[in-house]
């Protein structure tokens, strides 16, 4: 019986240390659909099958300045934002406690609906809106370390970095918590690389 238990506890120990090769090995070659590609000219391609990657936060309405005019009464306070990043940057952050090069933000944007019933009250999210955004952590991309690049519709294959003097670099090096990325919005990052609460 103790034998068997010893076999037992054995098997798990090389499981697990088999599983801890597999991921650091899966960080040190990301696959090949979670890397950033570039064209020729230096443009970003569009990556592909983001929405099967970690949604790290999510938002509606979320704005970095106040409105001039605030919603009616009942009306949607805004899009919803979705934040995808990489499976093996998240477990890079989460183990490691820092985005790794190649690290991928990818935002996401949806209508706010309740067209659906039974929905009476609050907002889900509607029909995705064209386009999305990407911040990568690349280095030489910028003097932050970090590139924006603006997908302005589903058609389009690749883009341009974000000029840098462009106000989004200005604004994370001000506002953002955590090596230029809001992860203040982000709550398992939040915990992980902030080590505290919401509003803490």
């Amino acid at each position: 019986m103790k034998s068997t238990t010893i076999a037992g506890a054995a098997a798990v120990t090389v499981a697990a240390l088999a599983f801890t090769a597999f991921a650091a090995a899966n960080q040190a070659n990301p696959p090949a659909d979670q890397i950033a590609r570039f064209t020729k000219d230096g443009r970003l391609i569009r990556p592909e099958g983001f929405e099967g990657w970690v949604m790290v936060g999510a938002s509606t309405g979320l704005s970095y300045a106040q409105p001039q005019t605030p919603p009616p009464a009942g009306a949607a306070p805004g899009m919803f934002h979705n934040i995808y990043l990489q499976p093996w940057a998240y477990r890079s952050v989460m183990e490691r406690g820092t985005f790794p090069d190649g690290a991928m933000l990818v935002m996401t944007f949806y209508e706010a609906s309740r067209k659906s019933r039974p929905a009476k009250v609050g907002f889900y999210e509607g029909d995705r809106v064209s386009g999305l955004e990407v911040h990568l952590k690349r280095a030489g991309v910028d003097s932050t370390g970090w590139g924006f690049f603006g997908f302005g519709s589903d058609t389009t294959s690749s883009a341009a970095k974000v000029p840098a003097e462009a106000a989004c670099y200005k604004c994370h090096q001000s506002e953002a918590a955590f090596d230029q990325a809001f992860v203040q919005f982000y709550p398992a990052l939040r915990g992980k690389l902030l080590g505290k609460g919401d509003g803490q």
